[in-house]
């Protein structure tokens, strides 16, 4: 990919103003006649503003952490974005054309800007439907049954597909090319006979939007007493190249700045319990999408705060979702945890009944990850026993012993310490077993023959 000169560089930085750029999102304290300005750190948790932003060197710097940058560092660091998309969104924040790019790039860039063109379209397609006398029943279903506010639902741009296999086609009317409407996974082509059909019908829908709000996909719900209610309750857009489901999370646009003031992020199941928080004004909230969490999502969440919260039902599947992502994302340097639901529930219901106050207290008292897993092999297995003992220890070194850049580590450290504790066995004897674990594990990994 081709860079753009560096004059160009020089003219977006010297016309991005830091304290106004840094002023948009933290609330900045001049000191020393205005010299300087301070203001709480969102790198870390900060109860005294430690980070320092510096007008006469176009600079910013935390003397906590130690983070500190120009203008694109900061835009890296809290869009979480590579440099060339913090340097573009600069350039159109100050009103500067951005240079021509290479004939591949503009017609990948114009592909992808028409995909979100025909989206967003779409979006309003849906929405205006489900307003409208053919979504009387499904507008009612979701306010009444379901309990979301008309604000909640204008938010999330909620919107209903009506039972039509052609009707998004027929609303089209030669607007976009058909093939666009391909391309976004909006319709699907006909086998045999050719044509095209609606990919989403008589279903709910959510749009799905990256972290800059433009939608991407969608994800589709049947509707109680309709006739498609015997199929899948739920399922997304296909992937294209503006939606990977593995780094897409739902409601990311929408918590980002909570997310921020709170610094934890709440990970739930599903787009509609991601809704039903917000809807209870738990807003700090996203949701996977039909997948668990993964170290890509992690990895993007940790830019916007240092605390992640799984919350899964807490039902055996629910129990079984949570343990298989602990297993995953043990070794992550982020303060991971994990928050089950009582009685089987999930968070729509259990905010119904108990309210916000107590959801935040199962936040708080939400055990870390490895913690979580120990509980979980704990209640599989028992402790009543030396026999339970010993193979939940086998359990839990297993999986230590499989995690990816947790050996050497103190993050390791710390785990093996508690978990002697927990176990009631010496650390040194954890240690030592753990060890023999690791060898195990690679003595069982395949032989990769060294190519010269």
């Amino acid at each position: 990919m081709s860079e753009f000169p560096g004059d160009f560089k020089e003219q977006v930085r010297s016309q991005t103003d830091i304290v106004s750029l840094i002023g948009e999102s933290l609330t900045l304290q001049p000191q020393r006649g205005g010299l300087e300005y301070a203001a709480l750190c969102p790198f870390h948790d900060d109860s005294n503003p430690s980070l320092k932003v510096y007008p006469d060197r176009q600079s910013y710097r935390c003397w906590v952490c130690n983070e500190g940058g120009d203008v694109f560092t900061w835009v890296m660091k809290r869009e979480n974005v590579e440099f060339r998309e913090a340097l573009e969104s600069l350039a159109e924040r100050a009103h500067i054309e951005i240079p021509e790019r290479s004939k591949r790039e503009v017609t990948e860039s114009a592909r992808k800007n028409d995909l979100y063109a025909v989206l967003k379209w779409a979006e309003l397609q849906f929405y205006e439907c489900l307003l409208s006398p053919v979504g009387q029943d499904v507008l009612a279903y979701l306010t009444e049954k379901r309990g979301y506010s008309r604000e909640t639902i204008e938010q999330f741009r909620m919107g209903y597909h009506p039972d039509d296999w052609e009707w998004l086609l027929q609303r089209n009317k030669g607007q976009f090319p058909v093939t666009l409407l391909e391309q976004s996974r909006l319709v699907k082509k006909r086998e045999g006979s050719g044509g095209y059909y609606d990919y989403f019908v008589d279903r709910v829908l959510f749009p799905i939007r990256d972290e800059r709000s433009r939608t991407v996909a969608f994800g589709g719900r049947v509707i109680p007493g309709h006739k498609n209610e015997d199929q899948a309750k739920y399922f997304n857009s296909s992937e294209s190249i503006v939606f990977q489901k593995q780094r897409v999370l739902f409601g990311l646009a929408e918590a980002r700045e909570a997310i921020r003031e709170t610094k934890t992020v709440l990970v739930t199941e599903g787009y509609a319990d991601c809704v039903a928080c917000h809807q209870f004004g738990v807003r700090n909230v996203v949701a996977t999408l039909g997948t668990s969490l993964t170290e890509t999502h992690v990895n993007r969440l940790k830019a916007f705060a240092p605390k992640i919260v799984m919350v899964y039902d807490g039902d055996a599947a629910g129990q079984k979702s949570s343990a298989r992502a602990v297993r995953m994302l043990l070794g992550q340097s982020v303060d991971l945890r994990v928050m089950s639901l009582p009685d089987g529930q999930d968070p729509d219901d259990y905010l119904g009944q108990h309210g916000r106050e107590a959801f935040d207290q199962l936040i708080e008292r939400a055990p870390e990850a490895w913690e979580f897993q120990l509980e979980y092999e704990a209640g599989q297995i028992g402790l009543d026993s030396v026999d339970g003992q010993e193979r939940v220890l086998n359990e839990m070194l297993t999986l230590l012993a499989k995690v990816p850049g947790l050996s050497g580590t103190a993050r390791e450290d710390l785990i093996l310490g508690r978990l002697g504790t927990r176990l009631r066995l010496p650390e040194t004897r954890v240690r030592s077993q753990l060890q023999r674990m690791r060898k195990q594990v690679q003595m069982r990994q395949p032989f990769r023959k060294q190519t010269p």
